[in-house]
């Protein structure tokens, strides 16, 4: 649009050139040839000047083309990218969307699991769930050490010693005789303040309270007498579900196992459960071959006990077809010497017979005798 502008304005200055020139010389025929000259020149340069115009008129037009070729590929790249960018706008708030859905669902899980911690400080609050929660863990336990109820273990199984009544919370029964009593109530207030405590020293308060709480536990164990038992190995084991219940306790009192085992309390961890619970499988596991064994030993002797039997049978079998055979021949001799002798001189004497009477062969095998049946 620009390059026909400038063409419009180009022809317009030379028709306004051109007819200036002729009323020139339309007005100026009276006049001198200086004047004439002189106009002759002026129109000489205007005409230099509209040829000068046209040839910058021309080179525009041709840049104008050239600058089309140029802007074409970038104008084809800036619809590319507002394209791409309103792609990535759209993934944007895609992405966003389902960020925010995620952060959504996180922060009702995060509201599930602060409510269920709540109920399950609530629960553990009291003694009672505590201690079936403890029995839970150590059950949990005893299966992966691949041990059964019934058979390796017994729980809340009533005992009476001296006058006083124990029930310990599992009884494992140990190979070989003997019997290893477990406890599973610990104290768990004072830990669980510890554990919500903002303030160092409310926690480290607390935390000591938890030691003397677990102190006072392995009192009670000790005072009720379950190492006494006769078949006890001369401790019972306080079982703790949680490492850091010890741990922590440890942290403020580091004689307080001392004083546990001063009284004949264990106290087990998990961790430590678990290694006491597999050696008694491991033990169990041992005692089943060496049972094994000493049964196929058994069983071996008695095998080769019924196969001497046999072999005594078979040898009286050999005998008797030995008897069998050496009767056989004998009977043969005596009939040849008895029978057959008569009957040749009785068909010499005339007596005729259809049928010739041969003597039977003798057996000449001798059945073989059982190797080492002698």
């Amino acid at each position: 649009m620009e390059t026909s502008s400038l063409t419009l304005l180009a022809l317009s200055l030379v028709l306004g050139l051109t007819l200036g020139a002729g009323l020139g010389l339309l007005g100026g025929m009276g006049m001198g040839r200086s004047r004439e000259r002189v106009r002759t020149a002026t129109l000489e340069g205007q005409l230099a000047l509209v040829t000068a115009e046209r040839d910058t008129l021309r080179q525009g037009a041709a840049d104008t083309a050239a600058l089309d070729g140029l802007v074409g590929p970038l104008r084809e790249s800036l619809d590319q990218l507002r394209r791409s960018a309103e792609q990535a706008n759209l993934q944007r708030t895609a992405a966003e969307s389902a960020l925010r859905t995620h952060m959504e669902q996180v922060q009702s899980r995060y509201d599930s699991l602060e409510s269920a911690t709540r109920q399950i400080a609530g629960a553990l609050a009291k003694g009672q769930t505590r201690g079936q929660w403890g029995e839970m863990q150590l059950e949990q336990l005893l299966d992966h050490a691949g041990l059964i109820e019934g058979t390796h273990y017994r729980r809340q199984d009533t005992k009476l010693h001296s006058g006083n009544q124990l029930r310990p919370d599992v009884v494992i029964r140990m190979p070989g005789g003997g019997e290893i009593l477990i406890d599973a109530k610990f104290p768990f207030d004072a830990y669980w303040t510890a554990a919500g405590a903002d303030d160092p020293v409310q926690r480290d308060q607390a935390l000591r309270k938890h030691a003397a709480d677990l102190l006072s536990r392995a009192k009670e164990l000790s005072a009720k007498g379950y190492s006494e038992s006769p078949s006890s190995p001369d401790f019972v084991v306080m079982f703790l579900p949680l490492e850091s219940l010890l741990s922590a306790a440890l942290d403020v009192d580091g004689l307080l196992l001392e004083q546990a085992f001063d009284r004949r309390v264990i106290p087990a961890t998990p961790t430590t459960m678990l290694a006491l619970l597999r050696t008694v499988g491991f033990a169990y596991e041992r005692k089943l071959m060496a049972d094994n064994a000493e049964e196929i030993r058994q069983v071996g002797a008695e095998m080769l006990n019924r196969l001497a039997v046999l072999v005594e049978h078979l040898e009286g079998l050999r005998r008797g077809l030995a008897q069998a055979v050496t009767g056989y021949n004998d009977f043969v001799g005596s009939f040849e010497r008895n029978a057959l002798t008569q009957a040749r001189r009785m068909r010499a004497l005339g007596v005729a017979s259809q049928r010739s009477l041969e003597p039977p062969a003798e057996v000449d095998l001798t059945p073989r005798a059982v190797a080492g049946s002698r």
